[in-house]
């Protein structure tokens, strides 16, 4: 029964990490990153000891610098299946203003072990449908991390950079932002995932993704409504669930620079470098 407990809640990790927005859409066609990463999964021989969850902001975090600085090792996951339930875990969990969403992701289901996850957690799950592009990056190393050593950005990256987020801060003072109405439903796989962590002595160091610097300066003018909102709903769970929550979005906390990105929602190797270092310093000892 607590092997089942455990594997169930691998793939509440699996449903919960593997979500999306709506958008254009392909026929499935060979493997995605979720399949190659579980093929990764499959191949490890000892569980590692910290896992690296998240979306796509999270993808440039690498285990190896982590087990440089806590001594532990780690895996970057999209996905998780829960082979080793008794080993003792860390996490981090790399999220956006309004936290996370309940919709499954086709390519989850399309994999028939992610299949298999998604059906433990159903109950946790939105009915409703999203059609994502089909391809996704499938080389990773062996922990889940991106290959290769990536180039620093080109100035003509870093001024398309800044011309997009300069569009940005223009849509936002067309249309200010504003926090949608709190659903309780959206957040149940969430709570699951926490209780579940926390049952097994795990405290989870949930990581809010930076924001492009003029971007997060056009939003707090507003209040930064939906990330205020999510940290205001983080700290309401605090009585019931053990966490530590480290605040990201703005680089300046951590020294992070306005060039080393790759787009104006992904920061690239060198700023997350910067970061793991902030968040490691700042887990309040979760990752000890």
């Amino acid at each position: 029964m607590h092997h089942r407990r455990s594997i169930a809640a691998g793939m509440a990790l699996a449903a919960a990490l593997l979500v999306v927005s709506a958008g254009a859409s392909s026929a499935p066609r060979g493997p995605t990153d979720r399949s190659v990463k579980l093929d990764l999964i499959g191949k490890l021989k000892q569980g590692p000891e910290i896992l690296i969850l998240g979306d796509s902001r999270g993808r440039q975090a690498e285990p190896s610098l982590l087990q440089r600085l806590t001594g532990h090792t780690g895996f970057n996951a999209a996905v998780t299946a829960d082979r080793f339930p008794g080993q003792k875990r860390r996490y981090i969990w790399f999220v956006s203003g309004g936290l996370t969403t309940n919709i499954p992701d086709p390519r989850t289901e399309a994999d028939p072990r992610g299949h298999h996850y998604l059906e433990e957690v159903a109950s946790y799950l939105s009915t409703q449908t999203v059609n994502p592009p089909w391809a996704t990056d499938t080389n990773y190393r062996p922990d889940g991390s991106l290959p290769g050593e990536q180039s620093p950005p080109t100035p003509a990256q870093v001024k398309q950079v800044k011309a997009k987020a300069a569009e940005i801060v223009a849509q936002l003072r067309q249309h200010p932002p504003a926090a949608p109405p709190f659903d309780a439903a959206r957040v149940q796989l969430f709570e699951h995932l926490l209780a579940y962590m926390n049952a097994r002595g795990e405290r989870p160091v949930i990581v809010f993704n930076p924001v492009y610097p003029t971007v997060l300066a056009e939003l707090d003018k507003y209040g930064d409504p939906l990330a205020t909102a999510s940290l205001d709903y983080l700290h309401s769970l605090q009585p019931r669930y053990h966490f530590v929550v480290v605040d990201c979005q703005d680089i300046h906390k951590w020294g992070g620079t306005d060039y080393d990105w790759t787009n104006t929602s992904h920061v690239d190797r060198a700023n997350m470098r910067r970061m793991l270092r902030y968040i490691v310093t700042h887990a309040s000892g979760a990752l000890n």
